[in-house]
């Protein structure tokens, strides 16, 4: 039996604890010896249990705090209930959790989900020092009225620190200097567009949050050094030490401020002053999310607004920017002779309490996302239409846009500027280095480091080429597949279909009420199809349900009454059930992927760690995550003195491993496994913690509905959601395991659906995996310690025979030096070895020329290869690019995080129906359809998935295109290895679902000397099929009598081990896996046992590295040998597998190590 240990763990006491104990939400045995009676108890049930039984025992600690933060939950949610009248649903539940913890955050939830209500309520609760900011007076009027109604003393445009002080921005702006003493507790934002516009209303808002003005201006300081040196080649370390003591200064003043919290806002901050604020306190203003659409999509190829008279009243007309304010009145006119009333909606909130109030029938507003039309009406009774004047777009000067790298690169590949050598330079920028050359250029200024400016200087040129080919071509429009310019006088456009603008503004029609979405109706009047065809192409992919339907094929009447329909109390409305979750992943690239995969997320930073907060529609389920990443194990096997290395092995068989949080020091760089917070290698205290994430985590799993773990979907990442449960059972009862081989929308809904409990076989796994590492490399690490009186020695199951057939490879190759005589006929390269020079010398000269025959040749089919596999992506990219596999897998696993190819630690050769389908998609689009032959090429490996391949259609040149277009869509830095890689699987991919292609095998005579005659056979053609998307090498050999080409060197008849031949054995012989294959040889060179020859990359054996190996292979063979180690790499297969038990393989090595080890410890002579 294993009883996994964690050290310094119990939620009580702090003591060690077991797994066991902590995922059934309880303290250590110290604590409470014994407990029944509480297995299915909710949450809220067990932690009072456990909470008297503690108390009563006299041994509460820690868990006084759980305690108390459940029952304030209870509290609050109590006085919402007695407040309101009605329990708070889940959403507002969070917000309350967040509220009562003191947590400064946005609630980015769109209108009609009790945003406000929470915030009134809360308001209450708290009673005094609290103040609501709201942008209007009339605003002001009706929350002071709902604040009494709730029973609040409330202050109505003046602060009173006494009550709940209702003002508004101008307020705030006036009487500043009235109240710079005065700190409150609470501060709530109805709309935060006023602040984040405003520079000076920030002033005003930082000093109400009780922060000093040096740490304002600290803020300030920090962000203006960190733009200006980031790229620098000031960058010093004196600079750096500035920032650090300023981050410092900060971190210290983040906990003294007041609470803020921000109800909506419709713009991101981008003043200095803004970003300040947003570092100070700890969370960015974000844009309230699009949850879901209720709403019927249509166009007509007129501007005839007519259609008001069918529709009636209800309706919202938004027109297009470029027509002006003067064609807003006369629209306005034209209704109101259709016989409506009509307003105009620009500015204030007379128009929409007329509206609300039935005195107007229609309004008339700008298509302008900022504008108060597309942004600030909520009137889910009475707005039932929105009609679109012409299609929304952006319109800016195509000069001035062309400071974006981007801009410049689309707009010059569109109109035939070879870019081909900035391209590459253009597509790897970060959005930092895009935002200091856009503005460098913008304001004619130089970069204060060398190679970004040379790169500005470079677009600078590539501006006026094409400012030149424009005048060249001369033609008054060109359009795109995503803008499209147009010269107007002298000056040049390019336009865009404004989106955003498009889903709020539509939005407008489809809100919330009475726990529904109402049905929404909106056309746009096309005064421009190519725009339209680009908005409708990006509507459909964002939401691929979206159709556009004919005005003309549109029943008014019918739709007039489903409108209205679902306007009435009990009418058909969409109802959607929404829960709260926290999503762990392991990466912070992969969880920024996720968060912005499903909506534009907001962002907190907590103890420096981003939470981001998304939503997810699937169907009429909604689930609010916060999505956080783990960053891998946050415990491994613990460095104490504890058993043997960190591993209790009980005289009853059972075995006891004791896991300590991991640490990492910030100076040295080196991560360990002790309770000490002072670094064991270097000596520093500047360490950082696993129990910082923990910390976060479980404060963030006490506040939600459910907890999903979705570390990756092997081994080690069923040991990271083992650990990771494990630790959070005790604040969260509904903790669930997802998985999902690749990140895209289709796959994390499909993991959401299907919640699995803990793999705990793969854990078992994994623990004797690490185990047996532990064991066999600590003890042999320090024997090589000891015979070679030096450090960084290191050794196990796995990297010893590696470094035995390194080590072979390389002594072979050494005692048969000699020369090399490398002959090349058309590309057929031909080696001759030769042990003296002379020989070589007199073989050259007698090589004038060679004959060849062609003997034969045949027809053959030539077969596809499968997808990739982790051993066959690793070899194929080092045979190809020379690239080291830790490279490769580097790369992979950018890509994967990215959401651009399926997991990349596979042996399967597996495709699944969604990949066969990707093929299909391509190849039809290709015009390759006839090509088409689905595999699913079915995998021997048991429990495997699917072999590497896309996510989606799209091959390298797409994905080009698509970075072009929107810089900032993938979380990952590309680099042209990144394009390498994609392409290579894109390409090995759609070849496994291809027909055969059609070859030539040609049989060759080769007559070098009159002795040397050489019989080969190669491919000399090969056509159709797959060869059309991934090519093989064919050889076309002249006849008859031909001059080679012929070099010479120093040279050995024994070929060196490659990259690529390493992973092949590895894979062979049964002792690789797809997470060991790049580690192992990078372990191998940091023990400085191999090194990588620099031009073909082969792996040679160092003298340390043989000198160990044939240390241990002496002393060690049984322990150490290929065959041992496939054996036990066959039975961690079978504890995956529950074929065999963990704890009997743990009890073999302990015995194995014991019997062959010890007595070689107790010679005084290692």
């Amino acid at each position: 039996m294993i009883n996994v240990m964690y050290k310094n763990s119990c939620p009580n006491c702090g003591g060690d604890i077991s797994a066991d104990r902590l995922l059934n939400g309880l303290p250590c045995e110290t604590c409470l010896p014994y407990i029944n009676g509480i297995d299915g108890v909710d949450i809220i049930s067990k932690v009072k249990a456990l909470y008297n039984i503690l108390l009563n025992n006299d041994k509460i600690k820690n868990y006084w705090n759980l305690y108390y933060n459940i029952t304030t939950f209870e509290t609050v949610f109590k006085y919402f209930k007695d407040k309101t009248g009605y329990e708070p649903w889940s959403l507002q539940k969070l917000w309350l959790r967040r509220l009562v913890s003191n947590q400064s955050f946005t609630m980015s939830a769109p209108t009609g989900l009790g945003k406000t209500t929470t915030l009134m309520t809360y308001s209450v609760f708290i009673g005094q020092d609290v103040v609501y900011i709201v942008p209007t007076k009339s605003l002001m009027e009706q929350v002071c009225k709902r604040l009494e109604k709730l029973g609040a003393q409330v202050s109505c445009g003046k602060v009173d620190q006494r009550k709940v002080s209702v003002i508004t921005i101008s307020y705030l702006n006036k009487n500043a200097n009235s109240i710079t003493s005065y700190k409150p507790n609470f501060v709530a934002i109805d709309d935060a567009d006023a602040v984040i516009k405003s520079g000076k209303t920030t002033d005003r808002l930082v000093s109400l949050l009780g922060i000093p003005n040096d740490v304002y201006e600290s803020a300030i300081q920090l962000i203006r050094l960190r733009n200006k040196y980031y790229f620098s080649n000031e960058f010093t370390e004196e600079i750096k030490e500035k920032i650090r003591e300023l981050e410092l200064k900060i971190a210290e003043f983040k906990d003294k401020i007041s609470q803020l919290v921000i109800a909506s806002a419709t713009i991101r901050p981008k003043g200095i002053k803004q970003k300040a604020l947003r570092l100070l306190t700890g969370f960015e203003p974000s844009s309230i999310q699009l949850y879901a659409r209720n709403i019927i999509d249509t166009y007509t190829d007129n501007l005839d607004l007519s259609i008001v008279k069918e529709l009636g009243s209800g309706g919202l007309i938004l027109v297009s920017k470029e027509y002006g304010r003067s064609r807003l009145n006369e629209i306005k006119k034209y209704v109101e002779d259709l016989g409506f009333n009509a307003k105009l909606a620009i500015s204030g909130r007379k128009f929409l309490d007329d509206f609300s109030q039935g005195k107007v029938d229609i309004l008339v507003g700008s298509a302008s996302y900022y504008g108060v039309a597309v942004r600030g009406i909520d009137e889910p009774k009475r707005l039932k239409y929105v009609i679109y004047y012409g299609v929304p777009k952006i319109k800016a000067k195509l000069f001035d846009a062309l400071s974006n790298p981007f801009t410049l690169l689309r707009v010059g590949k569109m109109i035939g500027v070879n870019f081909s050598e900035l391209q590459n330079k253009i597509l790897v920028l970060s959005p930092s280095e895009t935002q200091l050359l856009k503005f460098s250029i913008i304001k004619g200024e130089t970069i204060n480091y060398q190679k970004l400016d040379q790169l500005r200087q470079e677009l600078l040129y590539y501006i006026s080429l094409v400012k030149d080919k424009l005048k060249e071509i001369g033609e008054e429009t060109l359009i795109s597949d995503n803008f499209v310019i147009t010269k107007q006088n002298t000056n040049y456009y390019i336009i865009y279909p404004d989106m955003i603008t498009y889903l709020q503004g539509s939005g407008r029609a489809s809100r919330l009420y009475n726990g529904g979405l109402t049905l929404g109706f909106s056309i746009i009047l096309v005064d421009d199809k190519h725009i339209f065809e680009i908005l409708k192409k990006k509507m459909q992919k964002l939401f691929p349900n979206t159709n556009f339907t004919s005005l003309s094929n549109i029943n008014l009447s019918e739709i007039k009454t489903k409108l209205e329909e679902s306007r009435k109390e009990e009418g058909n409305r969409v109802h959607f059930n929404i829960s709260t979750g926290l999503l762990i992943v392991e990466s912070p690239t992969k969880a920024k992927t996720i968060a912005k995969m499903f909506s534009r997320p907001s962002v907190r930073v907590i103890n420096k760690v981003p939470v981001y907060e998304t939503i997810i529609v699937d169907g009429n389920q909604i689930y609010v995550l916060d999505v956080v990443a783990s960053k891998g194990h946050i415990v491994d096997l613990t460095l104490e003195d504890i058993g043997y290395y960190g591993i209790k092995v009980e005289d009853s068989g059972i075995i006891k491993p004791y896991y300590d949080l991991i640490k990492k020091c910030l100076d040295c760089n080196k991560t360990f496994s002790i309770t000490s917070d002072k670094c064991p290698y270097c000596g520093s205290t500047n360490v950082q913690t696993a129990q910082t994430t923990i910390n976060l985590l479980r404060e963030l799993a006490l506040s939600v509905d459910k907890v999903f773990i979705a570390s990756d979907p092997d081994t080690e990442g069923e040991k990271i959601a083992y650990d990771l449960a494990s630790f959070l059972s005790p604040y969260n009862s509904n903790v669930y395991r997802i998985t999902y081989h690749e990140i895209t929308k289709k796959a994390i809904l499909e993991a959401l659906r299907n919640p699995m409990k803990i793999n705990t076989n793969l854990v078992m796994s994994q623990i004797v995996r690490r185990i047996e590492d532990r064991w066999i490399g600590f003890t042999l690490s320090n024997l090589l310690k000891t015979k070679f009186n030096g450090h960084n020695h290191g050794a196990g199951r796995v990297q010893t025979p590696v470094l035995g057939w390194i080590v072979d490879k390389t002594m072979k190759y050494k005692s048969s030096m000699g020369y090399v005589v490398y002959i090349d006929i058309a590309g057929y390269s031909i080696k001759m070895y030769f042990s003296e020079r002379k020989k070589m010398e007199e073989y050259i000269n007698n090589l004038q020329v060679v004959k060849i025959e062609k003997i034969s040749e045949e027809k053959i089919l030539l077969s596809p290869l499968p997808p990739f596999t982790t051993d066959t992506l690793l070899i194929e990219a080092n045979m190809k690019y020379k690239l080291p596999a830790n490279l490769v897998m580097k790369i992979a696993q950018d890509l994967f995080e990215a959401g651009l190819i399926t997991y990349h630690r596979t042996d399967s050769t597996h495709i699944s129906s969604v990949g066969i389908e990707i093929a299909k998609e391509y190849l039809q689009k290709q015009g390759l359809i006839k090509d088409f032959v689905p595999r699913s090429w079915e995998s021997s490996e048991e429990g495997a998935h699917e072999a590497i391949r896309p996510t989606r259609a799209m091959d390298v040149n797409e994905l080009i295109q698509e970075i072009e277009e929107n810089p900032y869509k993938y979380s990952i830095r590309f680099s042209k290895l990144h394009f390498l890689i994609y392409d290579l699987i894109f390409r090995r991919f759609m070849a496994s679902q291809m027909s055969h292609a059609v070859g030539t095998k040609s049989r060759y005579l080769i007559k070098l000397n009159k002795d040397d005659n050489i019989n080969t056979e190669l491919l000399s053609n090969a056509e159709g099929g797959f060869i059309k998307v991934y090519p093989v090498k064919v050889y076309n050999l002249p006849l008859g009598e031909v001059k080679p080409k012929v070099n010479t060197g120093k040279g050995s008849s024994e070929q060196l081990l490659s990259y690529s031949d390493v992973i092949s054995l590895m894979k062979s012989k049964g002792i690789g896996r797809p997470s060991t294959y790049a580690k192992t040889i990078e372990n191998l060179v940091r023990h400085g046992y191999i090194v990588s020859s620099k031009r073909k990359s082969y792996l040679i054996a160092t003298n340390r590295g043989i000198s160990a190996y044939q240390f241990l292979s002496s002393k060690f063979y049984d322990l150490v040998s290929e065959g041992t180690t496939a054996k036990l790499m066959s039975k961690l297969d079978d504890i995956a597998l529950s074929k065999l038990s963990a704890s009997t393989v743990l009890l073999e090595i302990f015995s194995e190590i014991s019997t062959l080890v010890n007595p070689l410890k107790s010679e005084q002579n290692v």
